[in-house]
């Protein structure tokens, strides 16, 4: 049977700070852990966020504000 999953409403959560630059790192060189947002424009130097990030996870919980988009009430298709 088919469930429908949608993350959270973003207004509804607590504010997130913004990570610091300092964990910013160059995307080739960025590891497991770290969240891998890249800031600027996409290329072949490009440098991502850095932050640490929960298990599993590609994008810092600021970031994953971003990169989803969040729940519309309405229609369900």
């Amino acid at each position: 049977m088919n469930q429908l999953f949608r993350l959270p409403q973003i207004g509804e959560a607590n504010p997130i700070a913004e990570p610091s630059a300092d964990f910013r790192v160059p995307f080739a060189q960025s590891g497991a852990f770290v969240c891998k947002f890249i800031i600027g424009e996409p290329s072949d130097q490009a440098v991502c966020c850095g932050a640490p990030v929960a298990d599993g996870k590609s994008w810092c919980a600021y970031h994953r504000r971003i990169v989803f988009e969040p729940t519309r009430p309405g229609r369900i298709r």
